[in-house]
């Protein structure tokens, strides 16, 4: 009980940090249903902070700050070999120091943890306990597999990404009016494309400072998501791996390649993949196809969570903007819940290929400069892809560049695109 009062709202006040309201807004709905909700996201992206958030609004909305109860299995204190027994015993404890009334509100925190965590929260549950269970986690498997099978029907999930541009001028106090783009918040985009969404990272005003936060990030992820959990001996291959990938975000990468490459077998490749996007350090999306077949001949593209993460590693930027331009696109329509594939033919490559059910509702290409030759190219592009989507919208997102009027193809600019929900 000592160990949990000094994360709960108990008998003090805690700094739960800058209010992320759009995540707030879906959580605060999950209230109202009885699933449990299990939040996924990558180290750091501010899951707990999230969780924190939730707990003082429910407090000032008048929850007995007693009726909450908040556990991080992160903290040292629990220590050893963390068993759904401690689990058990933690809620126990608890029930019996303060004897709450009425309706609990649970929180654990990277309760992947736990081994056989699922068993205790689906008991509750199943038992109609009159308690409101949130779980998180920092790997994409927390709900998968037997996890899955178990909790199937009783669970509602959300991904916690980092900062979106909106998110992070918050963060820095940017006032911005919609439709109006002045040199400062190109300036503060071009930051934002360079240091990434990492919510320390953001409140960090030493360029250093902020570089070697996100050099610590990517090493714990690496080292307790990836290495320790899935008790990797060769450390060389898959750090030699993950660099590599880090420098060519935004394009495709073959596991028949790599091991060309890298002397590392394409089973060992595809394998340390999945690792990386368990741990939600990198993204990957499949070429479009009708045929699954032909979809898993193509490799796919790759994409990093963060470009700030992926900056501090690969140390390149200048060079890479239309790159890293693209992957901002790309995690930007993940935060928006669409189903994105790349696709080409002999002629043209579609960066993304939007699907809504089981219809093609948008094609999208990425460049920085509308400058004459990227022009032609890019509206060559979309013009065959639309050759190939029937009745479909295409849309350029862009950086700099004063753009035409197609009859087929809309302009947006990168600002327009992130800020004012334009596509």
């Amino acid at each position: 009980m000592e160990t949990l009062d000094k994360w709960n709202f108990w008998h003090q006040k805690i700094d739960v940090g800058f209010k992320r309201d759009q995540y707030l807004f879906r959580l605060e709905k999950f209230l109202k249903m009885p699933e449990i909700i299990a939040l996924t996201g990558v180290r750091r992206s501010g899951k707990s902070t999230l969780i924190l958030q939730l707990i003082e609004k429910l407090i000032s909305s008048g929850v007995n700050p007693e009726n909450t109860l908040y556990v991080n299995f992160e903290e040292p204190n629990f220590g050893g070999s963390l068993t759904v027994d401690l689990l058990g015993r933690i809620f126990d404890a608890y029930l019996e120091f303060y004897n709450p009334q009425g309706k609990i509100y649970l929180f654990l925190d990277e309760v992947q943890l736990v081994e056989g965590w699922e068993r205790f929260v689906a008991s509750l549950y199943d038992r109609k306990v009159n308690v409101k269970i949130f779980v998180t986690g920092s790997s994409s498997k927390l709900l998968k597999g037997e996890i899955s099978s178990l909790l199937s029907g009783r669970y509602l999930s959300e991904i916690i990404y980092p900062l979106s541009f909106e998110e992070f001028l918050d963060f820095k106090k940017i006032k911005y009016k919609p439709l109006i783009k002045k040199p400062a918040l190109y300036n503060a985009f071009r930051e934002y494309l360079e240091f990434g969404g990492f919510p320390r990272s953001v409140t960090e005003d030493d360029d250093y400072g902020r570089k070697m936060i996100l050099v610590e990030y990517f090493n714990s992820i690496l080292e307790k998501d990836i290495i320790l959990r899935h008790k990797i001996k060769n450390t060389r291959d898959i750090r030699e791996l993950i660099n590599f990938t880090f420098a060519n975000i935004s394009g495709q990468i073959s596991s028949y390649r790599l091991e060309k490459d890298f002397k590392i077998s394409s089973q060992n490749v595809r394998r340390y993949f999945e690792y990386f996007d368990e741990a939600f350090l990198l993204q990957f999306t499949s070429f479009f196809a009708y045929s699954v077949k032909r979809q898993i001949y193509n490799p796919p593209k790759v994409f990093a969570i963060d470009t700030g993460l992926r900056n501090a590693v690969s140390f390149k930027f200048s060079d890479d903007i239309g790159k890293l331009l693209e992957n901002i696109v790309y995690i930007e329509l993940l935060r928006r819940r669409q189903d994105i594939f790349y696709w080409q033919n002999d002629k043209t490559e579609i960066d993304f290929v939007v699907r809504r059910g089981l219809k093609i509702s948008m094609i999208i290409n990425v460049c920085y400069s509308l400058n004459d030759k990227a022009m032609e190219r890019e509206i060559a592009s979309l013009e065959h892809g639309l050759e190939e989507f029937k009745e479909v919208e295409a849309v350029l997102v862009y950086w700099e560049g004063k753009p035409i009027k197609h009859k087929s193809i809309k302009f947006v600019n990168i600002l327009d695109f992130l800020l004012n929900n334009i596509v």
